[in-house]
């Protein structure tokens, strides 16, 4: 039997969040169950399926009725309030790894341009996005964030360290600053370094090389920077969001943050699994 689309940890999350509607008294057809209608969206997001070519079939409505439900969670912050949830519940069972998070970034081509995208640098300046992602020591995505192309890898960091999430833990209050944060060289700028310290996180970002003042290769950082390549590679395993197709820069930010909550939730199904196998 084929695995679900959306797992029972995914969906007893995103529940509470939707809001319940009431039957419209000049009657009409009634409103499409909201859990059908997340495993279209959660198709789409895996197979890069167009809206209006998503197969007819009993698992969920037609594809209209799947974008329109869609639009609606992302307009009411549904995708954000769901990986915070999902985050705490792997906190509190000692899965997310505060000590050290890890910061990166990668480009992806834009197809049908917007004012989300931007000339790539390194896609000869054809349209493109950026997606930065800063995860936890294991790789989990703590908070994703979505730029035009054009934007240096520096330029939203300090602002993601300020939102990423406070996270429960096994014990104790809700944890709110990493321990230590490393990154590439395209961080280690010297004007970042101290405003990471200001914010109590130790940096161990790759030194950038400056004019007459040349940097070893090789920071050593990369033993500890692999989980970030990993996960951003997780990402792409989405097909929707292995290009860029959305028209708008709110929608593919929607996309990047529920393939964020699909990682998290089936991190949390598997640790789930082993506790009742053991």
């Amino acid at each position: 039997m084929a695995e679900p689309l959306v797992c029972d940890e995914l969906w007893n999350e995103i529940e509470p969040l939707i809001p319940k509607h009431l039957p419209d008294p000049r009657g009409g057809k009634p409103r499409k169950d909201d859990r059908p209608c997340l495993e279209g969206i959660v198709h789409v997001l895996r197979t890069g399926t167009q809206w209006q070519r998503l197969p007819r079939c009993d698992l969920w409505p037609s594809g209209s009725t799947c974008w329109r439900r869609f639009t609606e969670w992302t307009r009411l912050g549904v995708w954000t309030q769901l990986h915070r949830r999902l985050l705490n519940l792997l906190g509190v069972q000692g899965a997310v790894d505060l000590e050290t998070v890890v910061v990166d970034s990668a480009s992806v081509r834009a197809k049908k341009g917007g004012s989300h995208t931007g000339p790539s640098p390194v896609d000869r300046a054809k349209n493109g996005c950026k997606r930065h992602i800063i995860t936890e020591a294991d790789g989990t995505p703590l908070i994703v964030v979505c730029t035009p192309g054009n934007i240096r890898d520096d330029t939203p960091f300090l602002a993601m360290l300020d939102s990423t999430p406070p996270v429960k833990m096994p014990v104790g209050p809700p944890r709110y600053l990493p321990g230590t944060i490393v990154g590439d060289a395209a961080y280690g700028q010297t004007f970042i370094i101290p405003r990471v310290i200001e914010r109590r996180i130790i940096p161990l970002l790759a030194p950038r090389s400056m004019p007459g003042r040349p940097v070893k290769h090789g920071s050593g950082l990369g033993r500890v920077r692999y989980v970030v390549e990993r996960t951003i590679a997780w990402l792409g395993s989405f097909r929707r969001i292995e290009r860029c197709y959305e028209q708008t820069g709110s929608a593919w930010q929607a996309m990047n943050e529920l393939a964020c909550c699909v990682i998290c939730a089936g991190k949390l199904q598997k640790l789930n699994c082993t506790r009742m196998a053991a």
